[in-house]
């Protein structure tokens, strides 16, 4: 009889503005906004006794009616964005999933999707790299060489990703503490380094 899994996944996903139910509740936040306004300003000018269309006007054919526009628009884009977010639950879209630490071992998202058992993993790091003279990215690294014989070139180590949270626009990054304490209850033989910064 096959082992049942010990634990539940250790997963990170992709928050922030780049995802699609984000994107869909600030629509529908901006949309509501847009309805608010409208009728308040009917309410006002039908208590003032004064003209609505003015204000309408004034409204949303400023800058030359690109509010108006964005007016019509928003609604068919936030049905497309309601279609898109169901048929992502419905079919559990992996693109979202940034990492994924279980029983079997780790999962890395992204451009370069891959998943490596445990028993190839020699140990997992995070370091930064630099990006350019001023500016260092930090990265996930999911060694497949010993420590005594990592090669100087860090592409060499292993499989890599952006550390997970780092590129999401209001998203947060994964604390350091939060990865190795999911690899320790799932591989406690695995060390997890924090290197900071190397150059290669």
């Amino acid at each position: 009889m096959a082992s049942a899994q010990i634990t539940e996944p250790f997963v990170v996903r992709r928050h922030g503005l780049g995802t699609t139910k984000t994107a869909l509740a600030l629509g529908t936040a901006v949309f509501a906004l847009m309805v608010v306004l409208t009728l308040t300003i009917v309410v006002v000018q039908a208590i003032r006794g004064a003209s609505i269309r003015e204000p309408l006007e004034a409204v949303w054919l400023a800058w030359g009616g690109t509010p108006l526009i964005f007016a019509v628009g928003l609604p068919i884009l936030l049905v497309v964005g309601a279609i898109t977010a169901y048929e992502e639950r419905r079919e559990e879209d992996t693109d979202d999933v940034l990492l994924t630490v279980d029983d079997t071992g780790i999962y890395l998202g992204g451009e370069q999707q891959r998943t490596i058992p445990w028993a190839q993993v020699r140990g997992v790091c995070r370091l930064e790299l630099q990006d350019s003279e001023e500016t260092w990215e930090p990265r996930l690294v999911v060694m497949l060489v010993d420590e005594d014989a990592l090669p100087r070139s860090t592409k060499a180590w292993g499989p890599s990703c952006p550390w997970p949270g780092t590129h999401e626009i209001l998203g947060r990054t994964l604390p350091y503490n939060e990865l190795a304490t999911a690899i320790a209850q799932r591989a406690p033989h695995i060390h997890v380094t924090d290197r900071g910064r190397v150059e290669d």
